[in-house]
C-alpha cells in the first residue's frame, strides 16, 4: 500500500492545496494521502485564522483521507525544526511510504545536491556561511548566499519559502535515515502575494476573508470546503491576526530580561530589543518592525512574541516529537488510522486525558481568548469523521 504524507498549515485551504493533493496522489499511485498539519500557531509565529479542526475537514473534503496535527513545538518553529518533526512522525507511523511538498521550479534541480551538502558541510562551505552571518545576514540568507556561490545556482533559486521547506524536508529525510521517497510537485504562483489569482496564496486569501471579499474567497475555496469556510466564520471561529496583539504585549510588558532570555529563538541580546518594543509599539507588526534587522528575520521575531504570549521557554521544546493528534479521517481511511495506531508513536484522540498535549491545548485556549470564543472547547473535541 503506498500512503502519501504532506506536511502544511492549510491557513485557510484554497484550490491550490487542492490541486496539490490530486498531483501528490496522481504522482505517487497513493491509496491515502495523510496530511500533518499545525494547530492553532502557524510557522511564522502568527495565530492560524481558522481552527485546527476547520482546516482538517476542508482538506479531507478536498483530497486527504486523514489529518493529523503537528505539535507547537515544531509548527512554530524555523524551516528546518517544522520539516524534522513533520517528516519524524510520518516516518514514524510506519505506513507512510513517500512526502510531497510544493517548490518553485527553478528551484527543483538543485536541492537534492544541495541537501547533500549541507547535511555534510565541509570547511569550505562553513567559513562562507560565518562570513555571511560576519556581514550581518539572517543564518537562512547567509547559508543561500554560501550554496548559490558554491553551486553556481541562479540568483535566489533557493531564497524562497517553498524551496528553502522543500531543502529542509530532503535534509530531515537524510538526518533521521527515512525511508519516505520525496516527490516534489511545481507549484506555480507566489507564495507572498497580496492579490488573489487562479493559483492563489493562502496570504491572499487570508486578506479576503478579513475585508470581506466573498467573491474573492468563493473564486479561491474549492466547492467541496466553501461550506466547511462559510460554517466556521457565521460560528465565529476565526481569530484576526490583530486580536492576538494585547496578548503579546501584556506578556512583554510583566517579563523580567531573564525570562525574555529563556523564549526561543532569542540570544544575543534580543531579549532587551523585544522589552523595549513592547513599551512603545501597541500593534505586533510594530514591535517586529522595531526589533528585526538583517540578522533578526521577521519570521524569527514574530514566532519569538508568540512564545512570549503562551510562557514557552527553551526547556518546553524537544527534540523530537512524542505524539500527534488525529484531527479527522474519512470512514474509508479507518483501516489506514488503525494502521497507524499500531505503530509506536502515540497518537492522541482524547487530548484533555494526554499531558504531552498539555502546551498544544494552552496554545489552543489561548487562540480562542483571542478570538472571543470560550476557551475548553479543543480539549473536548473528538476527530471529524466523515462518512
Amino acid at each position: 500500500m503506498a500512503v502519501c504524507g504532506v506536511i502544511a498549515e492549510y491557513d485557510p485551504f484554497h484550490r491550490g492545496h487542492e490541486g496539490h493533493l490530486r498531483a501528490a496522489r496522481e504522482k505517487t499511485g497513493a491509496d491515502h494521502v495523510v496530511c500533518l498539519i499545525s494547530g492553532s500557531f502557524t510557522q511564522r509565529g502568527m495565530p492560524a485564522l481558522l481552527p485546527a479542526h476547520v482546516r482538517a475537514e476542508m482538506a479531507l473534503r478536498c483530497g486527504a483521507d486523514a489529518v493529523l496535527q503537528l505539535p507547537y513545538c515544531f509548527s512554530v518553529r524555523e524551516a528546518e525544526y517544522f520539516a524534522l518533526g513533520g517528516v519524524f512522525i510520518l516516518t514514524a507511523l510506519g505506513c507512510v511510504t513517500h512526502l510531497s511538498f510544493g517548490c518553485e521550479a527553478d528551484a527543483l534541480p538543485y536541492l537534492d545536491e544541495a541537501a547533500l551538502l549541507l547535511e555534510a558541510p565541509d570547511g569550505a562551505l562553513n567559513a562562507a556561511i560565518q562570513a555571511g552571518l560576519g556581514k550581518g545576514l539572517s543564518h537562512a540568507a547567509a547559508v543561500g548566499a554560501a550554496l548559490e556561490k558554491r553551486l553556481h545556482l541562479p540568483p535566489r533559486a533557493l531564497d524562497r519559502p517553498n524551496a528553502a521547506l522543500a531543502l529542509s524536508y530532503l535534509r530531515a529525510i537524510r538526518r533521521l535515515r527515512s525511508p519516505l521517497i520525496p516527490a516534489p510537485i511545481k507549484r506555480d504562483g507566489d507564495y507572498r502575494a497580496k492579490e488573489l489569482s487562479s493559483a492563489p496564496s493562502a496570504s491572499a486569501l487570508r486578506g479576503a476573508i478579513l475585508r470581506g471579499d466573498w467573491a474573492g474567497v468563493r473564486a479561491a475555496v474549492p466547492e467541496n470546503a466553501l461550506p466547511v469556510l462559510e460554517r466556521a466564520l457565521l460560528n465565529g471561529e476565526i481569530c484576526p491576526p490583530a486580536a492576538f496583539d494585547p496578548l503579546i504585549r501584556r506578556a512583554l510588558l510583566t517579563m523580567t530580561p531573564e525570562e525574555a532570555s529563556a523564549l526561543p529563538g532569542v540570544s544575543e541580546g534580543l531579549e532587551s530589543r523585544l522589552l523595549k518594543a513592547a513599551q512603545s509599539g501597541v500593534a505586533r507588526e510594530d514591535m517586529i518592525a522595531s526589533v528585526k534587522t538583517r540578522r533578526y528575520t521577521y519570521g524569527r521575531v514574530s514566532r519569538c512574541l508568540c512564545h512570549a504570549a503562551l510562557g514557552v521557554t527553551k526547556s518546553d521544546l524537544s527534540p523530537l516529537p512524542d505524539c500527534a493528534r488525529i484531527l479527522g479521517f474519512w470512514e474509508s481511511a479507518r483501516g489506514l488510522i488503525r494502521s497507524m495506531q499500531k505503530s509506536a508513536f502515540p497518537l492522541v484522540t482524547r487530548p484533555a486525558k494526554e499531558a504531552r498535549w498539555a502546551l498544544d491545548l494552552r496554545a489552543d485556549d489561548l487562540w480562542r481568548i483571542a478570538a472571543g470564543l470560550p476557551r475548553g472547547d479543543s480539549c473536548r473535541r473528538a476527530p471529524v469523521i466523515l462518512p
